[in-house]
């Protein structure tokens, strides 16, 4: 199942551009960009193309989101696990 990067933000608990700085320069998680239909067939048999330039809509596959919340834990886990051991 995929999801919105609005959705993945949500899920892990950033804004929508950490979330793009993780999967595009980290290249942490794999985005997809939903690709809109740039043809648009008319009911008389004739087609359209759709004009301007549309913002990418990225998408993430849900499972991938999850694992990477529960890597983020462990990471965050094993970090205060080493403040405390250092005290």
């Amino acid at each position: 199942m995929n999801i919105s990067v609005e959705q993945a933000a949500g899920i892990l608990d950033r804004t929508e551009d950490e979330v793009l700085y993780i999967a595009l320069v980290e290249k942490r998680l794999h985005p997809h960009i939903k690709q809109d239909d740039d043809i648009i067939y008319n009911d008389d048999g004739t087609v359209s193309f759709v004009e301007g330039n549309r913002d990418p809509v990225w998408e993430f596959s849900l499972d991938e989101i999850l694992k990477f919340k529960q890597e983020m834990e462990k990471e965050l886990a094993g970090e205060i696990e080493d403040i405390l051991e250092e005290k």
